[in-house]
């Protein structure tokens, strides 16, 4: 049963958007009476406005940090405390900032008070001026109610069990902190009733809202699926069978397929335009971002520095790289140049002899030159990708496989390959394509796809997650084995005793609640107080 949202307001309460900026030229609101607001059309968009800046105070100076820079894909390019911990595994709750979820959770509030207060907004009369369509308070709860979900996926992946407010902040005594709540309950409960409420209003508006720097109703069905393959994860790591998780993802899947509003591009400028404009038939839900209105992308400080090391450099040691950069490269099918291959990230600078400072996808070129062009990092604004239509190809391929079907996972990493100009996959850099193992997983098909998947979305916030996802026990731990290497080599450099991913570094994979959360949750009146994760301490 749809769990139903309870129109509910409130007298002369304030509501607060903490430091909204512009977005897409809506101004959000500041600080105002709910019994003044949420009446207009131009109230309902200001509070989605808000809900989209919120987005952008999370992501600018975390993307990065939460979805790759743990992973094989970056190490650190200087020497900040910060950076050398998050590369070497090093985390704790005082001294890295991406582990304070503070931004994360005022996104949420204001999702709580779009959904709250949205119902009660004057529609139905779209003739009469500034009354909102029934069609435009649908596409407004749909937003709030997916960005609430979004966020709270991000929270479990983070942090595991994790708090859950679901009504506004609106006084100080509402403002009391909770505990934590069971992570798997969390995405049943919370996470997987707001989309499929958000899908339910997005269904009903016609026509159907596509614009990549919104939510749509592709956008949903693949946060839909992403949660599926978490869910499939959870399932084998607690001894469940996943076998209904992986079904799911495949049948969200293949309604994105069937929108028919998506395509994988080919042409090289157009594939180039994906991570620039983000305007392409390959787009489905990206952060939209100007530096004019927005302030700057903090992704430029990680990723993106020009005068400036960056925070993060391509690690030029790992299987990875060596499997398509290097001379004669073991993954890069001979005779093809992937298109992919000389937009990742600043070749020219490598190939000088300096460790690459910025990832180029992100940058538009410049005709002159032919090298992209990297902005100062005041006026970095990298729209963030969430989700692009090779995404979706690759998450079903990995569904597929999980489920014994080979010849489905190979065709859909095909295509992605076809689309990118890269030719066959070269099999000789896997054992075989045709063993099935005990469980009904051919390993070396989902280690091509997992490789796919880390060529395709590098520094698309997703590599972490993806080696998270697999480090189960019938992969051998996958995370664990491979970060260990990694870790040494990086900890050695920094002439650091090389411990790796061993002993408690192991139980490190979530992220440490941040020392600001641990103290507001720590009241003399505190009834739930929130318990950090192990193995850190507070």
């Amino acid at each position: 049963m749809k769990r139903r949202i309870i129109i509910s307001v409130a007298s002369f309460v304030c509501i607060s958007f903490w430091s909204c900026t512009k977005q897409l030229n809506q101004q959000p609101i500041a600080t105002i009476l709910a019994t003044n607001f949420w009446k207009t059309a131009n109230d309902a968009a200001s509070g989605n406005a808000a809900i989209y800046a919120g987005l952008q105070n999370t992501f600018s100076n975390t993307f990065t940090e939460w979805g790759d820079a743990r992973s094989d894909n970056f190490t650190n390019g200087g020497t900040g405390e910060n950076q050398v911990n998050v590369s070497i595994n090093g985390l704790d709750a005082s001294t890295v900032a991406s582990a304070d979820w503070g931004n994360l959770y005022n996104t949420i509030d204001r999702c709580n008070l779009a959904i709250k207060y949205l119902p009660n907004t004057c529609y139905f009369d779209s003739v009469q001026a500034n009354k909102i369509s029934r069609g435009s308070l649908l596409n407004y709860q749909a937003q709030a109610l997916t960005v609430r979900a979004f966020m709270y996926f991000w929270a479990v992946r983070l942090w595991g069990d994790v708090p859950v407010r679901l009504i506004p902040i609106e006084s100080q005594d509402s403002i009391r902190p909770l505990g934590r709540s069971n992570q798997d309950s969390v995405v049943a409960n919370v996470i997987n009733s707001d989309l499929s409420l958000a899908l339910y209003d997005m269904q009903q508006i016609s026509p159907q809202p596509r614009n990549p720097y919104f939510v749509s109703q592709g956008a949903i069905l693949a946060i839909q699926a992403e949660v599926a393959m978490w869910q499939a994860s959870r399932a084998i790591k607690l001894g469940n069978s996943p076998t209904q998780y992986y079904q799911n993802a495949i049948n969200y899947t293949n309604k994105i397929m069937h929108l028919g509003q998506y395509n994988l591009v080919s042409d090289p400028t157009v594939y180039k335009d994906a991570f620039v404009s983000e305007a392409t038939a390959e787009n489905i839900w990206s952060l939209d971002w100007n530096f004019i209105l927005d302030g700057k992308n903090g992704i430029g400080t990680k990723l993106g520095s020009t005068g400036n090391t960056s925070n993060y450099v391509i690690d030029t040691s790992t299987d990875f790289f060596h499997g398509y950069w290097m001379t004669n490269p073991t993954k890069l099918a001979s005779g093809y140049t992937d298109i992919r291959q000389n937009i990742i990230y600043d070749n020219v600078t490598y190939a000088s002899g300096t460790i690459p400072k910025a990832v180029w996808k992100y940058y538009p070129i410049d005709p002159n030159t032919g090298v992209p062009v990297v902005p100062p990092r005041e006026q970095n604004q990298v729209r963030l990708p969430f989700y692009r239509y090779a995404d979706i190809y690759l998450m079903q391929a990995e569904a597929s496989n999980a489920l014994g079907d080979t010849a489905t996972a190979l065709k859909n990493v095909r295509a992605v390959r076809n689309r990118a100009q890269a030719g066959p996959i070269v099999t000789s850099a896997y054992n075989n394509f045709t063993t099935i193992d005990a469980l009904g997983v051919n390993s070396d098909v989902r280690n091509a796809i997992l490789d796919e998947r880390q060529l395709e979305l590098f520094g698309e916030g997703k590599r972490w997650f993806d080696l998270l996802r697999n480090n189960t026990a019938n992969t051998g731990y996958m995370l664990i084995t491979l970060m260990d290497r990694y870790v040494k080599a990086r900890q050695k450099k920094l002439n650091l005793t090389p411990t790796g991913f061993s002993g408690l570094q192991a139980s490190k994979l979530l992220w440490p609640i941040s020392r600001t959360a641990l103290i507001d949750a720590d009241g003399p009146n505190e009834t739930y107080p929130i318990v950090q994760n192990y193995p850190y301490s507070n």
